[in-house]
């Protein structure tokens, strides 16, 4: 037999992150995946062989290009006046998606409630997202302490998922500003 290839692999993923945000967690199997994916039946149970597998194949995708949009914006000395626009401009990375991730990410957020594997790898996740707050804040002269970068980074969050399951606000952008400027505020303005 042979060795599962990592575009095959890659592609399955990105697959699931459609099914799963098309028709929710109850909709995710392998068979669905094969759909989406155009590929014949049982692939992507060869590939991800339970539900879990391909849940962690899903965590893994998005937290990769999530990355990778994140890496773009490296860690830089600021002044503190430029601080909110670049925490704004990360922060805004997953609105400015498609909305197939972040629907996606907001039901593994969802099935992770009764998944305690799945809940630790969101919560590594988010932990991640909120030290990348801190170092930013540091590298700009601001000592922000990890329960405001992860106040902001939790805002935001919240502020995605009302928009993807309300439309309120139409364009989270202003919000996640204003999210921003509040928790700066604290240590910006005197």
């Amino acid at each position: 037999m042979p060795r599962p290839n990592p575009q095959r692999r890659d592609h399955l993923a990105g697959a699931a992150i459609a099914v799963l945000a098309e028709k929710g967690s109850r909709g995710l199997t392998h068979r669905a995946v094969d759909a989406a994916a155009g590929v014949p039946d049982g692939t992507t149970s060869r590939y991800f062989r339970t539900r879990d597998a391909l849940m962690d194949a899903i965590i893994q995708r998005i937290g990769r290009r999530l990355s990778e949009r994140v890496d773009a914006h490296v860690v830089r000395p600021l002044d503190p006046a430029h601080l909110e626009e670049a925490l704004v401009e990360v922060l805004t990375l997953m609105a400015a998606d498609e909305r197939g991730e972040p629907l996606a990410l907001f039901e593994l957020h969802l099935e992770s409630t009764r998944n305690p594997i799945l809940q630790g790898m969101l919560a590594d996740a988010l932990r991640e997202r909120r030290d990348l707050i801190v170092r930013q804040c540091r590298a700009a002269g601001i000592a922000i302490t990890e329960q405001d970068a992860m106040l902001l980074e939790t805002s935001v969050l919240g502020i995605l998922f009302t928009a993807l399951t309300t439309g309120v606000p139409d364009d989270p952008g202003p919000s996640i500003r204003a999210a921003t400027r509040t928790v700066l505020d604290r240590y910006v303005r005197t």
